[in-house]
């Protein structure tokens, strides 16, 4: 958990309805708080507007899924949200470490790189798999079992961190470790019994190593 859009997400979304609604009007008659997107950060776009609006035309669905994506990547890259405190030094702290970071996202790679490129984090982690859309990335387990392909390395040897029951459903299909974020967007029903929590992100590499020298994941 690196990264927090909450301080625009609200304003991201309000616009974006509103450039729905001036193309299409009385398209959303309501914008949703904050606090009730955040419950659904996690989870891919397209699934958080359908759970955001289950009754909405289809059309107007769609179209808001083509002005929202473009809209927050905008805000990131103008440094609108913001990095939980000791990411960077702790990145580079797991790296000189000898651990591979990469990151499993369920946001669209634009998102994932224009986070990573305006806070200078790319060369941290290795190349980026990512959602495509298509049946063979289509969720993070999936992503984490393309990164055990590519860098060649057992579930056992994995360390899923997150702070949402979607982490932790990732982490429990693939068979590897999971530490939990108390410090996030989720609750922390979300993570319980999962694994180890930590309340900040500078907290982790000595449970990382901790998780690790037990060969059997929790959970």
């Amino acid at each position: 958990m690196l990264y927090t859009s909450e301080p625009f997400l609200g304003e991201a979304y309000r616009e974006a309805i509103a450039n729905v609604n001036a193309r299409r009007p009385g398209s959303f008659p309501r914008v949703p708080a904050t606090r009730e997107i955040l419950d659904h950060v996690g989870w891919p776009v397209p699934v958080i507007l359908a759970r955001l609006f289950p009754t909405v035309d289809p059309v107007a669905a769609e179209l808001l899924l083509l002005e929202t994506l473009p809209v927050i990547g905008q805000r990131v890259a103008r440094g609108e949200g913001m990095l939980f405190p000791g990411v960077p030094d702790t990145l580079a702290h797991l790296q000189r470490a000898g651990f591979t970071l990469a990151v499993a996202s369920n946001g669209g790679r634009h998102y994932v790189e224009t986070v990573l490129a305006t806070y200078g984090l790319a060369r941290q982690f290795t190349e980026l798999v990512s959602i495509d859309g298509s049946e063979r990335i289509g969720n993070k387990a999936d992503i984490l079992r393309a990164y055990t392909v590519r860098e060649r390395c057992l579930p056992a040897a994995l360390v899923m961190v997150g702070d949402r029951a979607s982490d932790v459903e990732a982490a429990q299909a693939v068979g590897c470790h999971f530490v939990g974020c108390d410090y996030g967007h989720g609750y922390r029903e979300e993570i319980a019994g999962a694994g180890p929590v930590v309340a900040s992100f500078d907290a982790l590499p000595p449970v990382i190593a901790a998780v690790l020298s037990n060969p059997q994941p929790a959970g």
